[in-house]
């Protein structure tokens, strides 16, 4: 067979694959939550306000609230964070409170928990802001859902205001999908980035954004392409945000991926760091130093 016949048949070879399993894994995608309704909890005073600001972020990856509590309280770069944002934090149909209430009571923080998808148990899937004041305007953004053939899922992002210094300041905490090529990822965010837009003070945007260094054919195979944070960044800078923490490196234990970021707007930025030591996740903290322009 000559050469192109033989790239042609690979081509088809794998077109029939995929399509086989995007007929077939229909039931492999996530299912919506049994209820979309936000919870807060406060347990720090109404009238406190901080006077600094260290934010963090961390996909913990589904694990269990007394881990990802003790691995931030041992570490005295994320027990020293104000502002603490979790993805893939789940609420189980057999616990009394979501596992993020678990941490914020573990960690003396208020906290506000948003379900993304639903579990077979009948808990959820979903993302959250911790912090040491209370947590005002809280709401869920719904993001836009694509099919990606296994695991497609309902996406959000959480909303709330923090005082700082008596200043508000707008936190969202994000998760956006996995399989899915710059244009649609930057379309994922854009409610994200129009919400802050709206906002007339300071903002801080982070969390897992998935920016991995592959684009995907089919939703299904990988294919090296090195521009997904580039385009997500530039996206992000676009609509008047900061992306200070670009230079950390990777924030992944797989393949030096950086999937996830932090962008601000109103603020300079002076330390940050990828907290390495910290092996709950196959994914890194990151956390930044913040002061208000």
């Amino acid at each position: 067979m000559h050469h192109w016949g033989m790239k042609l048949f690979l081509s088809a070879l794998l077109f029939g694959l995929a399509v086989t399993i995007a007929l077939s894994c229909g039931r492999l995608n996530r299912a919506e939550p049994t209820t979309t309704a936000v919870v807060v909890r406060s347990t720090v005073g109404e009238g406190s306000a901080l006077r600094s600001l260290r934010v963090a972020t961390y996909n913990v990856h589904m694990e269990s609230a007394a881990s990802i509590a003790r691995v931030v309280a041992n570490n005295p770069e994320l027990a020293a964070a104000d502002v603490l944002l979790l993805q893939e934090i789940e609420h189980h149909g057999d616990e009394d409170a979501s596992r993020a209430e678990q941490v914020a009571n573990h960690l003396g923080m208020s906290v506000a928990y948003a379900p993304g998808y639903g579990l077979p148990d009948g808990g959820s899937h979903g993302v959250a802001i911790l912090a040491r004041v209370s947590l005002r305007d809280v709401e869920i953004l719904e993001l836009p859902y694509f099919h990606v053939v296994v695991n497609s899922a309902r996406r959000v992002a959480l909303a709330a205001t923090i005082d700082l210094d008596g200043q508000d300041v707008r936190i969202f905490s994000v998760h956006l999908d996995n399989r899915i090529n710059p244009q649609k990822r930057k379309r994922q965010l854009a409610p994200v980035l129009r919400s802050a837009k709206s906002f007339s003070g300071p903002v801080v945007i982070a969390g897992d954004l998935n920016t991995s260094p592959f684009c995907w054919a089919v939703s299904l195979l990988p294919i090296p392409c090195g521009m997904q944070d580039d385009a997500v960044e530039q996206a992000a800078r676009k609509s008047g945000m900061q992306t200070p923490v670009t230079e950390i490196g990777s924030t992944s234990k797989w393949l030096g991926m950086r999937l996830d970021a932090i962008y601000t707007r109103g603020f300079s930025a002076s330390s940050s760091a990828v907290e390495r030591s910290v092996e709950l996740s196959d994914h890194l903290p990151v956390w930044v130093d913040l002061q208000l322009i």
